[in-house]
């Protein structure tokens, strides 16, 4: 074969590049000295937002691009790589977004010159590098986390699950509490399992079946993590609410599956939380059940003791009137709060104990197998008003109680209700300061 004309390696050289143009998979182009597309590659165009190669062609970034911040960063960078006459290589670089969504890219640019040594244009070569980029930087913003402990912070730990081993963990104590100190996932877990107060809840059945296969089953199934609210027993004995946030990470270096662990003390949180559901439910001045609550609570009760004997008692002060008149609503609203602290130690924590409005009080006393104790209790509670009323001079203060048993007397509160409430009336007529049971 002859050799090649100088013509001849143009046409191989230009028909090879064509060729790479047409079948690359990467974001390509050819700027001349003004800046205008000359060549593209169809990754490129699309990347342009564009769906034709003629629509890059001949035009520049400010024509080309809507977001024309990104053109002019564009036009400015390759200025300044023309002035300096020097390639670069692999910088990365924001590249238009798709629907909003920020991506980036990698590129490297290279200075075309002719045989005279001037500067002709620009190859440049760009490859999507979105996923990575933003995989990269929160896992650099999730070891910040681990390496700058926040303060509400006990402990964080970062778990490598395909290795299955605790690369770092970090603990700190807040006030005189902190967690166990581990060195391994086992010793982790068993620490989690011993220490958790609620052996029914979530975070106790996580961490008992915390094993590689388990997380790769949560993480493949598209969560980027999963939390816990539990109560655990901490290092100085003591248990508090604690916050566990398991968050899946890829590390960037080794591609390996990773967990980062986060346990923070959120005890005044729930704690206040449950003061305000507490409020929602009390009478606020006895500090018994409200209206509301202690209905809903019996209905509760009724519905899931069905069947068991309960007792419900309806309590209403005689003469209550007379000793708001005389000494005032203060002094009566001290006599409810007194009554009210006598009535708790007359009744289990299993029954329930709530002011209905006034002077009206209603007890159900939950799973009653021997009725003797009935009146007992009535006894008690009448003689319990009577020590407290000894305070108020010429004032004679009573109870009046009307009695209810289900499911004799109904199997529903409106029933038990109505029939303590006729037993109540009963108990007035005949003079007060006295119980009478409901008719049957």
């Amino acid at each position: 074969m002859g050799d090649v004309t100088k013509k001849d390696h143009n046409l191989i050289i230009n028909s090879a590049f064509q060729a790479i143009l047409d079948n690359t998979k990467d974001m390509m182009f050819i700027k001349d000295a003004n800046l205008r597309y000359v060549a593209a590659s169809m990754p490129f165009v699309n990347m342009m937002g564009k769906t034709e190669i003629c629509q890059v062609v001949g035009s520049t970034d400010d024509i080309i691009l809507e977001d024309k911040n990104l053109a002019k960063r564009y036009v400015a960078d390759d200025r300044k790589l023309m002035a300096a006459g020097e390639d670069l290589i692999d910088y990365i670089e924001p590249i238009p977004d798709i629907d909003g969504e920020a991506r980036y890219g990698t590129t490297s640019k290279f200075v075309l010159r002719n045989p005279q040594g001037d500067i002709i244009g620009i190859l440049g070569i760009t490859r999507d590098i979105t996923r990575e980029y933003k995989a990269r930087q929160y896992f650099q913003h999730e070891l910040k986390c681990l390496f700058e402990l926040p303060e509400e912070a006990y402990a964080i730990s970062y778990i490598d699950v395909d290795s299955w081993r605790v690369i770092s963990q970090r603990r700190q104590e807040i006030g005189t509490a902190t967690m166990e100190a581990c060195n391994t996932v086992e010793e982790l877990c068993d620490a989690a399992v011993d220490a958790i107060v609620d052996k029914k809840s979530d975070a106790y059945k996580f961490y008992l079946n915390f094993t590689p296969d388990r997380l790769r089953e949560v993480f493949y199934s598209g969560k980027n993590s999963i939390s816990f609210r539990y109560e655990r027993r901490l290092t100085d004995g003591n248990v508090k609410w604690v916050h566990n946030k398991i968050r899946f990470i890829t590390d960037v270096d080794n591609g390996h599956l990773c967990v980062l662990l986060t346990a923070r003390d959120i005890d005044a949180e729930k704690k206040a939380e449950h003061k305000l559901r507490m409020d929602a439910k009390m009478d606020k001045m006895t500090m018994l059940l409200n209206r509301d609550t202690t209905m809903s609570s019996i209905r509760k009760i009724l519905k899931e003791d069905a069947g068991k004997p309960h007792v419900l008692f309806m309590l209403d002060i005689d003469n209550f009137k007379t000793l708001n008149d005389t000494y005032g609503h203060q002094t009566g609203d001290e006599f409810l709060v007194e009554l009210a602290r006598e009535l708790k130690t007359n009744f289990r924590d299993s029954d329930v104990l709530g002011r209905i409005g006034g002077d009206e009080f209603f007890a159900l006393m939950r799973n009653v197998p021997d009725m003797s104790v009935v009146p007992k209790k009535a006894d008690d509670i009448l003689e319990n008003i009577k020590t407290i009323s000894e305070k108020y001079e010429n004032i004679s203060l009573s109870g009046s109680i009307g009695i209810s048993v289900y499911p004799e007397n109904g199997d529903t509160v409106d029933m038990l209700y109505s029939k303590a409430d006729e037993a109540l009336y009963q108990a007035k007529r005949r003079g007060k300061n006295q119980f009478i049971f409901a008719s049957k």
